[in-house]
């Protein structure tokens, strides 16, 4: 192969709801059936996040010794590349033209990036511009010459449960892209675990498409089929996990499988950054740390960054060390690990295998990317049995120093939360999930995890749902400002939060606070909330009970107790079990229980 493709210049598609993600414009440029058409003196430039190429970070992390551009474009103009350096500590950047010509009249106009390797640019973007006449832009790619350093074989792993309206035009791009990109074709399969047992696909017979059944055993369960599965079956060197309920930047797979292919680290993982489905410009998480001792341990990196800000798009950020990445989109060597993720099924899966094996290992880079709904809409007391639970077990796997008083900490700590902000379900869950570690890694082998599920999901309180025309009219709460919240919070301990306060003292009428917030203060002197969605419609209602509030008072001290009178035990007893909870023969008798 004489030209390996590392990076597509998309325009912007149909269905694209944030274009300057992809491309920026200036004069009269109108973009029409994948085409954009320059009119005589306009100008399209690539200087976007999914545009730049990412100097620094190809030299830092591969083997490539030479670089070029190439657009197909007709017309007269001139395609210019500029090359970016930052001064030190980013505090500004300095733009040259690197290399400029004129559009061929083949249609195809390519251009070397000059001394490439020694260049100190840490990004490159392409410029073109309508001198003589209207020019038309259909596309372009970032592309060496260099030797791969090893051969690249990709299977995507995705795990469903009835989620086929993302699905299908995931798995339909992605066939796509396997046939019309070069370095992609014969190199990239696609595996889809289907634990809803339902899913069908109408491609052709010769597809690189498998389609495994599989009882519903959670992401966990997915994810853990499909990396047997593939290791099992020995074709691909390298696995992409992928959720369902994502929607995918086609070229972000190109810019993995160039990644991997000329990666100096054999072992290099990489980790697609997610998107706001509802704000398409903005960053939830591109990686995150994982801070044991505190309260809320996942700290995201890069949180409501937003990529249409040209200053982030042509910065050359060094790589940051992860703790661990998420499975929306995590790709990783097949010999990375021998080891299985931990039967912890909704939360903390990909927490566990970050921290254990891929984390270390794992980098970002721009346009390697999925947008996702906001993870807002999706919380529930469910999801803190899962929670309490299984971030327990990975804190007494992975630390060292983990013990019994941190994890009584947040335990008491995040109750004390929702107690304080009737949130009374959640606290029920997180006893449950708690009591649930407290049993130890035997009832963790033998739990039937998707009963289990079902059962979880019959909660009815503190779900977000549709609002009704009542509430969805409820005037939503100016916040206070900070320092009266927390005066709000301190005055919440003394008070009890209110349960102990006169009720002419305390006011029934309805605030409103964020979905995903736990409001003490305004708990302490109303008797009900209004959880919603800042942007949808969306939210639950909450009202005081105080038999409900002092009885799980008392469950909390309980089960402290038991966490410090059991944790030593526990520790010893979890790390004992790990390589039983992992292994092929434990999770094969999890696939033929159901």
């Amino acid at each position: 192969m004489n030209e390996f493709i590392l990076q597509n210049l998309n325009l912007p598609r149909a269905q694209t709801t944030e274009p300057l993600l992809y491309v920026r414009f200036d004069g009269d440029v109108q973009v029409v059936g994948g085409q954009a058409v320059l009119r005589k003196g306009a100008e399209l430039s690539f200087d976007t996040s999914f545009g730049v190429f990412a100097a620094g970070r190809w030299r830092r992390l591969t083997t490539i010794k030479d670089l070029a551009v190439t657009v197909v474009a007709s017309g007269s103009g001139r395609i210019e590349v500029v090359g970016v350096v930052e001064s030190m500590f980013g505090l500004r950047s300095v733009e040259t033209v690197v290399a400029s010509t004129g559009i061929s009249p083949s249609g195809r106009t390519s251009v070397e990036i000059p001394e490439f390797a020694a260049a100190k640019h840490g990004a490159y973007f392409v410029r073109v511009s309508a001198e003589q006449t209207d020019v038309t832009v259909e596309r372009g790619f970032w592309s060496t010459r260099t030797s791969p350093a090893r051969e690249v074989r990709l299977s995507l792993s995705i795990t469903t449960f009835n989620r086929q309206d993302y699905v299908k035009p995931t798995v339909a791009g992605v066939l796509q892209l396997e046939k019309s990109v070069e370095s992609l074709n014969g190199r990239l399969r696609v595996l889809v675990v289907d634990n809803a047992r339902n899913i069908s696909f109408d491609t052709e017979p010769s597809a690189p498409l498998t389609v495994v059944q599989n009882p519903n055993l959670g992401g966990a369960g997915g994810f853990a089929r499909g990396i047997i599965h593939l290791r099992n079956e020995g074709w691909a060197t390298h696995i992409l996990l992928m959720d369902d309920d994502i929607t995918l930047e086609p070229d972000a797979l190109v810019r993995t499988f160039a990644l991997f292919s000329f990666a100096k680290d054999e072992k290099l993982c990489v980790h697609g950054a997610m998107l706001s489905e509802e704000r398409a410009w903005m960053q939830f998480e591109a990686g995150s740390k994982y801070r044991w001792r505190s309260l809320y341990p996942l700290r995201a990196i890069g949180r409501e960054d937003d990529l249409r800000d040209r200053r982030l798009a042509l910065r050359d950020a060094r790589e940051k060390r992860f703790a661990y990445t998420a499975w929306w989109y995590t790709a990783f060597p097949v010999g990375i690990t021998r080891d299985n993720p931990l039967p912890i099924f909704v939360r903390g899966d990909d927490v566990s295998y970050g921290l254990l094996h891929t984390g270390r290992h794992s980098v970002t880079l721009n346009g390697v990317i999925v947008w996702h709904a906001d993870f807002g809409l999706k919380n529930n007391p469910s999801s803190l049995f899962y929670e309490k639970r299984n971030f327990a077990i990975i804190d007494t796997l992975v630390f060292d120093r983990h013990h019994w008083w941190h994890l009584a900490r947040r335990f008491v700590a995040l109750s004390f939360r929702n107690l304080f902000s009737m949130r009374y379900a959640s606290v029920e869950y997180m006893i449950r999930g708690v009591r649930a570690y407290l049993q130890g890694p035997s009832a963790l082998l033998t739990t039937d995890h998707s009963a289990l599920h079902d059962d979880l999901r019959k909660v009815a309180e503190e779900k977000p749902a549709p609002l009704t025309p009542d509430l969805a009219a409820v005037q939503i709460s100016k916040p206070r400002a900070k320092p009266i919240r927390l005066i709000g919070f301190a005055l919440a301990v003394p008070l009890v939060g209110g349960y102990i306060l006169p009720k002419f003292l305390r006011r029934d009428v309805l605030k409103t606070a964020p979905i995903d917030s736990r409001a003490v203060g305004l708990a302490t002197r109303y008797n009900r909330i209004l959880y919603r969605h800042d942007r949808l419609p969306e939210g639950f209602v909450v009202e005081r009970d105080t038999r409900r509030f002092f009885r799980l008072l008392r469950e909390v001290c309980v089960v402290t107790k038991d966490i410090a009178v059991n944790y030593r035990r526990l520790k010893r007893e979890y790390r004992a079990a790990y390589a039983d909870l992992v292994s092929d023969q434990s999770w094969q008798k999890l696939f033929a229980a159901k």
